[in-house]
């Protein structure tokens, strides 16, 4: 057995996810079950981040927010308190996408000072190289969590962004499909920050609360149409929240969520209708008026991986796969070349 840990920072930029995961076997017929996880806030790193991703930074800014994200993430894998820890594998920030350009920012050092193990970070870079989006990036991880014999299964994932893993019944990993749908939280919390005057709508309080407008409703699926038929991995850019505080601006705000969470919902719904288990992870699952606007079966929950750690686990069998010399990334989904080559993390050193 091997104990690996995946981090993960979401496009929020708020916190850092430690996941710890037991795998059992190798290669692509590894078993992986969840340890257990940790969170640490990032503190007032959230605004420095978030300048940089609007702004960029100089070298110095960049080496100096990688540090602190390395020492933010090192605490959070202390956390977890583990006498065993075989490799680590780190995401890191993704402070811009926008292929062939993806930069994901974390100073692997102070964990390669504090653990005796195998670091991994930066796992897009190759994908990249190849002609590839670098995103979307768990479906092989999904494909070894979420499997089944006998019915056909989506996984919704409600982060910054949604993406959807699909797996046909019984399938082979040459038959996984993955694709990002459109902006979901991104849109949702820069409504709440501009409106509200918080990070985001606490449980989708205020969007129950509202009344979805049939006219933003449209204007707002159209572009979230535009969006999930892009054929395109989404990222820098692709929010929408200046789009619709604009169609929006004479909408309360309490309607103005109502609206957004029922075209995200909506365009969601659209894209899983074949299959016959749809399951939610993330944090927007949190907001209870995004979740029910979703058509699903439950969360990941009951399938043995928390909501909110569903991402760093992923990390974690990625991470281990590319340890046996399995590409991370599926062609069919990145659209990168095919190649003999291990399509995988690289491997951080002091």
């Amino acid at each position: 057995m091997r104990v690996i840990v995946g981090t993960m920072t979401g496009t929020s930029m708020d916190g850092v996810d430690a996941v710890a995961v037991s795998i059992e076997g190798s290669n692509e017929e590894m078993r992986a079950s969840y340890i257990g996880m940790t969170s640490c806030e990032l503190g007032d790193l959230t605004q420095v981040l978030r300048k940089l991703s609007i702004n960029g930074g100089n070298e110095v800014e960049m080496q100096n927010a990688a540090l602190r994200l390395g020492e933010i993430t090192t605490n959070a894998i202390q956390q977890l308190n583990l006498k065993q820890i075989d490799l680590i594998a780190l995401h890191g920030q993704t402070i811009y996408h926008a292929p062939p350009i993806s930069i994901q920012l974390i100073d692997p050092l102070p964990i390669l000072e504090t653990f005796n193990c195998t670091v991994l970070t930066d796992p897009r870079q190759s994908d990249l190289q190849l002609g590839g989006q670098g995103a979307p990036i768990t479906p092989l991880a999904d494909w070894i969590l979420f499997n089944s014999k006998q019915k056909s299964t989506a996984i919704i994932n409600l982060g910054g962004f949604c993406n959807i893993t699909f797996l046909p019944a019984n399938c082979s990993t040459n038959q996984v499909q993955g694709f990002d749908v459109c902006c979901c939280n991104l849109l949702l919390n820069k409504i709440a920050r501009a409106r509200l005057g918080c990070e985001y709508d606490p449980n989708g309080e205020c969007a129950i609360k509202g009344t979805a407008s049939p006219k933003l409703v449209a204007e707002l699926t159209n572009k979230l149409a535009e969006q999930k038929n892009a054929s395109r991995s989404l990222g820098s850019g692709d929010d929408l929240g200046t789009f619709a505080l604009s169609i929006g601006d004479s909408t309360t705000t309490n309607d103005l969520l109502a609206s957004a969470v029922a075209a995200i919902g909506a365009c969601i719904s659209a894209s899983t209708q074949n299959a016959e288990r749809v399951y939610l992870a993330g944090g927007g699952v949190h907001n209870r008026a995004l979740a029910s606007a979703i058509t699903h079966t439950g969360t990941t929950e009951e399938l043995g991986v928390p909501i909110q750690a569903r991402e760093g686990m992923a990390m974690a069998i990625l991470g281990a796969l590319s340890q046996d010399g399995v590409s991370i990334t599926l062609p069919q989904i990145t659209g990168r070349e095919e190649t003999d080559s291990l399509v995988g993390w690289v491997q951080a050193r002091p």
